[in-house]
């Protein structure tokens, strides 16, 4: 039952992490807490209650389980590697591949018994939890989601201990609490009820704490509650308890996992990218408004320098953008900066800057690129056709006007030469004289002259057309960007607004708590359980 909630919570973490959302560090903390806590250590139908004695350096946790299993299973003393073992007390008749597979099996030692009134219970020995050495503290940790019951040990002079009431307070709230005070032969009532009062600061109504005292000479022993120890564990397993405390488990990870979604889920707000992209254009706005003015002259420069030498110029242009006339580093560094400000944006407004850099940064890199490649085609186009539409239809009328009007002035006038001839000839008209040939060259010559000077006044300077060519380019290049980037943004919005819409619908899921009894037959859960977390002398 529990990978069917903690395996969607993997994948939906797996995809945080990589699209950016989550840090690498956190996400792979988070795969491996979800993961320890998804499989059950003994794969039986009925798995047993497990109980793990927790505590400092020399407190007697291994003497305590030596005692309840009636021979040595741990070591003690000297011989105790206190932060390389885990010791696991069970029935021969569990399995152990699972358990196996969940805990290292370098620092895990097994020890089995045939007693068949101890079958429904496992004991563990755990490293202690206050060595020097991390790694002590790493295997508490790996034992601790598989945990029923933890009996805290402590002894009379180290009940105050910082590191155990720190793991208390961060881990109480998922497992039933025994206390034992070891060494009892050095304690006094006093320290007892010291002990109880702590216990109660921190969240415990009526804290169980007993009393033991596991000398090797039975005969020098101080009466203490260590039979007591026994008939609870044996009473939580024979009235059902062990079912409700690993169901009360479950129920505790799931709202620990519903807790990490819903902050995970905090600072990812799609809203906030919504405002981002309002943001971008302000920004961008302002950063053309600086680049245009101080564009103009290098776009004069340019015009020229294409006008003179001609397209060779403009490829040179893409080859070496930084040296170009209309490019250099300040304009280059102005752009980019306009998407730093952006992501700088992003991270004041709590959104993590990762996704964000990781799909503008390609476009941030190319920016100058883009803008010299709109200008390219702007100027290419502007050349091959040069002017507005009226301009050009007006050129073309007029350099066909230059070749058809004098045409049509010369057929006319060679026409009025024929019939003229043709007149003289029969005695009807006189010939021409050189009044008609004068004219008639005048008009021919006006014929042609009148539409070669409109076309030639009507002929954009190639300067000027490579000039606004330039300009519109510029213009088209920063609205691609700006669109570009807003783009960018808004499919961020939607990943992020998918994102959370599955993580809410996980959190609905863990909502789900397993059925628990209403009663408590044997009032142990009562008083094993943590009820609230208040700050104490000892946290």
């Amino acid at each position: 039952m529990e990978s069917a909630f903690s395996d969607p919570l993997r994948q939906w973490i797996d995809r945080l992490t990589t699209t950016g959302w989550l840090d690498p560090e956190t996400g792979k903390r988070l795969q491996e807490a979800t993961q320890s806590n998804a499989s059950p250590l003994f794969e039986t139908e009925r798995p047993p209650l497990i109980v793990a004695f927790f505590g400092g350096t020399g407190v007697g946790k291994s003497t305590l389980l030596n005692r309840l299993a009636g021979e040595v299973v741990a070591r003690t003393g000297i011989e105790r590697p206190t932060s390389r073992e885990i010791t696991v007390y069970l029935h021969e008749s569990l399995p152990t591949a699972a358990l196996e597979r969940q805990l290292p099996l370098e620092n895990l030692r097994l020890a089995r018994h045939r007693n068949p009134n101890r079958r429904d219970v496992v004991w563990i020995d755990m490293p202690d939890i206050d060595s020097v050495e991390e790694h002590n503290r790493e295997l508490v940790l790996q034992c601790l989601p598989h945990v029923d019951v933890l009996i805290y040990v402590v002894s009379p002079e180290r009940y105050k201990d910082d590191t155990g009431w720190q793991m208390l307070r961060q881990f109480g709230h998922r497992h039933g609490w025994l206390f034992v005070m070891n060494h009892w032969d050095q304690g006094h009532e006093d320290q007892i009820e010291d002990f109880t009062r702590l216990l109660r600061e921190a969240g415990f109504e009526e804290p169980i704490v007993l009393r033991c005292d596991s000398r090797e000479n039975l005969s020098e022993r101080k009466p203490d509650d260590f039979a007591k120890l026994e008939e609870i564990l044996t009473r939580l397993v024979q009235n059902g308890d062990a079912d409700r405390l690993q169901q009360r488990n479950l129920q505790q990870r799931q709202q620990e996992w519903r807790r990490q979604i819903e902050n995970l889920l905090a600072p990812l707000e799609p809203e906030k990218l919504g405002e981002l992209r309002h943001q971008w254009r302000t920004i961008w706005r302002s950063t053309c408004e600086d680049l245009e003015p101080a564009l103009e002259w290098p776009a004069r420069a340019l015009a020229q320098e294409i006008v003179g030498k001609g397209q060779k110029r403009l490829r040179q242009v893409s080859e070496d953008a930084s040296t170009t006339l209309l490019w250099d580093r300040w304009s280059q560094n102005h752009l980019r900066d306009a998407i730093d400000r952006l992501v700088l944006a992003a991270n004041e407004s709590g959104l993590p800057s990762t996704p964000l850099k990781q799909a503008l940064q390609p476009l941030r890199d190319h920016l100058d690129q883009t803008l010299i490649e709109h200008v390219q085609r702007a100027v290419r186009g502007a050349l091959s056709r040069p002017g507005r539409g009226l301009r050009r239809a007006l050129l073309w009328l007029t350099g066909v006007l230059r070749y058809l009007l004098p045409l049509a002035a010369g057929g006319w006038v060679a026409w009025q030469v024929v019939n003229g001839y043709y007149l003289g000839f029969t005695g009807k008209h006189e010939y021409f004289g050189i009044n008609f040939a004068i004219h008639s060259l005048l008009l021919i010559g006006l014929a042609w002259l009148i539409p070669f000077l409109l076309h030639r006044l009507l002929q954009p300077s190639l300067e000027k057309v490579a000039e606004n060519g330039i300009r519109q380019g510029i213009q088209s290049g920063f609205e691609a960007i700006e669109q570009a980037v807003d783009q960018r943004l808004q499919r961020l919005q939607e990943e992020l607004q998918a994102l959370q819409r599955e993580g809410t619908r996980l959190m609905d899921t863990f909502e789900y708590t397993p059925p628990t009894p209403a009663s408590d037959p044997s009032g142990l859960l009562k008083r094993i359980f943590l009820h609230s977390q208040q700050k104490s002398p000892g946290l």
